[in-house]
């Protein structure tokens, strides 16, 4: 016995619910009342006493296999067909009561039929009525009601008043379970309807979700995600294309002085008029900020994306009307090109960032072309920047001291403490190259503070040693001089190591003394009052004042190099450098020289009454070893010293 199946959403089968279960009652008791009015006739003696019962058991036998199976489709009209099978064998097997079979036929029939479709009763009726006129002509059933005797006369009334009652009940019955089904349809419509108001609410929301994911909430322009995803597809295409970086100048003054709603205005205006501009096969979209992103498709020659940037940079350019203001920007663009800048995404965009800065740097509105030179330098840097990071906690940093030297008497009264980094696998950097890094890091303010410290233990150190009175000098960077606390962390590494303050020199170059003039005195008097000396770096090269030079509590001014190279043939930096010295001791200041690496300029720097010069001509920065030999008065300490000279380390 087969199931049927459902469908998902289907109405629930109509044999497992209270409806299907009263119509299979229902028919069961029409069986059971056919029976007992069929044994009637059986004591009438008009059919035989076995007639009621098999019929009642084939009609109960077949409800029961039925019970569990779905009146719907297929199997629903094969039921029907069988209930109304049972009723024709009866009236061709009892031709004497065909007439009861006959009715009986239909009132079952009815009860069966209530499940089927109009399709399906269509077809049991036709199936059915052509059946019964096939009994009845080929079988001569007795249609008519037999009375022959009393008895028989009264079972017919009897079975008239139950086929009558049969029919009102099944009219009833039919009635509720249209309802029903009715019911069932109107529910099953709602829940139809509230499936799919749910499922078009949910594209919606998954619609909108979407297009948040990939773009941008302010212009409704695609953002990053979709320009990346859009780029990696022309990538796979494999046609020449082109990214530009596109970032708006001026805007940071337009935003902060205007306020932010009108730099959004604005950014809202330059996103319709890129939409506007870009081809159906281009795209743009914004990354962040005031940085846009364009992918020009199906442009590969360096002319072509020239012709099309300089139209956009033109667009931009015209006047933005946000109300009464009317707003100008332009834009720096930088561009890369697929497939000679690079063969993924990410390096496209990267190398056209870099472009564009490239062009910021380069006076802005303007445009420029990923160049491999400058992305390698670039990335050159950063790969410093990381390594210089880690230079310290590696004790990768040294200090090497070039000594000060009196002029006049030859001695050695004080060194410069002079930075390197020996890289473990770079080998020995220049300065050159790191110390702009740490500046514009502000990883100088760390690194300046360990020097100090270490120049400060360096000294302890020597004097420990009973060697000769020897104070170092500290270049102090701008950003470190301007820490709130860098006076105290100058008291703090001279106690660390027991030092006296005469032992430190700090010396500070005009530019950064000039920045903040007043705040400058106040550090330099907080300092000087400690007893740390200081001294004015590479004098002449910056803009002094008279009154502030006055004013600070300096101890030394020290010459440029850019005056010392050229002393001995240029008659006009000696007159500079005879301005300096003359300046200096006019107000009590010693001179110190730095840069000198030969006999004339050092006989010259005598002469106009120098007190002090540094230089390869003595001696470059070296380890502290060979300050020490030096002092003791080792030989071999200047056959190194000679080396080294060679060596040129820079300064």
């Amino acid at each position: 016995m087969s199931t049927a199946v459902r469908e998902p959403g289907a109405p629930p089968d109509l044999a497992h619910t209270k409806v299907g279960r009263s119509l299979l009652m229902a028919i069961a008791i029409s069986y059971l009342i056919d029976g007992l009015l069929l044994a009637g006739f059986a004591f009438a003696g008009t059919i035989s006493f076995a007639i009621p019962f098999i019929y009642t058991a084939v009609g109960l036998i077949e409800c029961a296999l039925t019970s569990h199976t779905a009146p719907e489709g297929d199997i629903a009209l094969l039921r029907t067909l069988i209930s109304s099978a049972i009723q024709l064998v009866f009236a061709v097997l009892v031709p004497n009561v065909s007439f009861y079979f006959f009715t009986t036929l239909f009132t079952v029939f009815g009860f069966s039929a209530l499940a089927l479709s109009v399709r399906q009763a269509v077809i049991a009726w036709i199936v059915v009525a052509t059946a019964t006129i096939a009994v009845a002509f080929f079988y001569h059933a007795m249609i008519w009601v037999p009375h022959a005797t009393a008895l028989e006369g009264t079972l017919v009334w009897i079975c008239f008043l139950v086929t009558l009652g049969r029919c009102v009940i099944l009219g009833l019955f039919g009635r509720m379970m249209r309802t029903r089904l009715h019911e069932r349809r109107q529910q099953l419509r709602e829940s139809m309807a509230s499936l799919q108001q749910r499922d078009q609410a949910l594209l919606r929301i998954n619609q909108d979700l979407q297009w948040q994911a990939t773009h941008d909430p302010l212009t409704g322009m695609p953002n990053r995600v979709l320009f990346v995803d859009r780029l990696k597809a022309a990538i796979t295409d494999g046609r020449p294309f082109a990214v530009c970086a596109l970032d708006l100048d001026r805007f940071k003054v337009i935003n902060d002085s205007l306020g932010h709603p009108t730099g959004d205005a604005l950014l809202q205006h330059v996103g319709r008029r890129l939409l506007a501009f870009t081809r159906e096969t281009d795209l743009a979209a914004r990354a962040g900020g005031d940085e846009f992103l364009l992918l020009l498709r199906d442009v590969q020659l360096p002319e072509e994306v020239v012709l099309i940037v300089q139209r956009c940079a033109s667009m931009l350019g015209e006047p933005h009307r946000l109300g009464s203001m009317e707003l100008h920007v332009s834009p720096s663009i930088g561009i890369a090109q697929y497939p000679n800048d690079g063969a993924d995404a990410e390096q496209l965009m990267a190398r056209a960032d870099e472009a564009m800065y490239s062009a910021k740097r380069a006076g802005r509105n303007g445009h420029r072309f990923f160049d491999a030179r400058v992305m390698g330098y670039s990335r050159e840097r950063l790969d410093l920047e990381a390594d210089l990071r880690r230079a310290m906690p590696n004790d990768e940093l040294q200090l090497h001291y070039q000594p000060k030297i009196d002029i006049q008497g030859g001695d050695m009264r004080s060194v410069e403490a002079l930075l390197r980094w020996h890289h473990p696998t770079r080998g020995d950097i220049p300065p050159a190259q790191f110390i702009p890094i740490a500046e514009e890091t502000g990883l100088i303010v760390e690194i300046g503070a360990w020097v100090i410290r270490e120049a400060c233990r360096q000294a302890r150190a020597w004097q420990l040693q009973g060697l000769p009175f020897l104070r170092v000098a500290v270049n102090v960077s701008p950003m470190q001089f301007n820490q709130s606390g860098f006076v105290k962390m100058v008291q703090t590494a001279l106690a660390d190591h027991n030092l006296p303050a005469t032992y430190l020199e700090l010396e500070l170059t005009e530019a950064t003394l000039m920045a903040d003039a007043e705040n400058s005195v106040s550090v330099l008097r907080e300092l000087s009052t400690i007893g740390v000396l200081l001294s004015v770096d590479d004098f002449g090269t910056g803009y002094s004042s008279m009154s502030y030079l006055q004013r600070f509590p300096i101890d030394k001014l020290k010459i440029d190099r850019s005056f010392i190279t050229n002393l001995s043939t240029n008659p006009e930096d000696a007159a500079i450098v005879r301005a300096i010295i003359s300046l200096a001791h006019g107000l009590n200041l010693k001179v110190i020289a730095e840069g000198v690496e030969s006999a004339p300029q050092l006989d010259i720097l005598k002469a106009l009454g120098c007190d002090q010069y540094q230089g390869y001509y003595r001696s470059p920065a070296v380890p502290p070893h060979l300050i020490e030999a030096t002092l003791k008065g080792v030989e071999e300490a200047g056959i190194e010293l000679t080396r080294s000279k060679l060596r040129k380390i820079a300064v």
